[in-house]
């Protein structure tokens, strides 16, 4: 009987040894196997991060060439605006000043209009290098007017002379004066 125990605890000692090594390439096997799932997962999220990025940018750049179209159309009007009044002045040196404005929005407006906004950025980028000073001056200056617009537009303000209501006159001597206001209780 010794033997047979000693023959059974070998077999199980080996069944044991199986099962352990059976169990930890299995556990090496699903590692692995989460890992490449893991790498899957994180690379289809990479493309699809990039390829929202590129949507997101393929519309802002259509948005902006439209954008960049109304500009021209708005400084195409604004020139011949700025040509009719200088046509219709007697000459003069305002007169050659509106002219020279008139020429000048007509040449932005067709800058904008060709070169889109991809042609006012690069124009910018050109100006911020040669005159980095004007530059910023000016970009601090139309910051500065944005803000005091949006600021005006947000604030539901009504013109300054229409801020107070006429207060009704009353006839002398109503006793309006000694009179308390009502008190409110909760």
């Amino acid at each position: 009987m010794a033997q047979s125990d000693s023959g059974d605890s070998t077999s199980q000692g080996t069944t044991v040894a199986e099962v352990k090594d059976q169990a930890v390439d299995q556990a090496h096997e699903l590692k692995d196997t989460a890992v490449e799932h893991a790498t899957a997962v994180t690379q289809e999220a990479k493309e699809k991060a990039t390829n929202v990025a590129h949507e997101i940018r393929q519309e802002l750049e259509t948005q902006g060439e439209s954008q960049a179209q109304r500009v021209a159309t708005a400084l195409h009007d604004a020139g011949r605006q700025l040509h009719g009044m200088a046509d219709g002045a007697e000459s003069g040196p305002l007169t050659q000043v509106t002219r020279q404005l008139a020429e000048g929005t007509e040449r932005l407006a067709g800058r904008v209009e060709d070169g889109g906004i991809h042609g006012v950025g690069d124009e910018l980028r050109t100006f911020a290098r040669r005159q980095p000073v004007l530059f910023l001056v000016a970009a601090g200056t139309a910051g500065f007017l944005v803000t005091r617009m949006l600021r005006h537009a947000g604030s539901g303000n009504p013109a300054p002379d229409t801020q107070r209501a006429p207060t009704p006159s009353l006839p002398a001597g109503s006793g309006t004066g000694d009179v308390a206001p009502p008190t409110v209780q909760p």
